[in-house]
């Protein structure tokens, strides 16, 4: 399954996939919005983490992971002045301006 691809929804009604949104904390998982092409948003459905991946939904499960984490602030940016910070906590200065290279 990926975006228009079609759906087959438990009614036997045939929906194309649009988009998935968000997500919502399920015990040990996460259930994710999935929003339909030309349909209003009160037919969304929310499909568990697992079968959404099963069905070749893995990369866009993983934007919804990535932009939600931002939003919770548990990832930085990635620049320069933040690289900097992450490596001057471990006694690494001025990293971006040397090379690093293994022997």
């Amino acid at each position: 399954m990926r975006d228009g691809s079609l759906y087959v929804h438990e009614d036997g009604s045939k929906r194309f996939v649009e988009e998935i949104v968000t997500r919502k904390k399920l015990k040990q998982s996460y259930e994710y919005e999935v929003y339909f092409k030309n349909m209003s948003s009160s037919e969304n459905i929310w499909m568990h983490r697992d079968e959404l991946i099963k069905c070749g939904f893995e990369k866009k499960v993983l934007e919804v992971d990535t932009r939600e984490a931002q939003h919770l602030s548990l990832l930085r940016p990635l620049v320069c002045r933040e690289i900097e910070k992450h490596f001057a906590d471990f006694g690494v200065k001025f990293v971006s301006h040397i090379d690093i290279r293994s022997n």
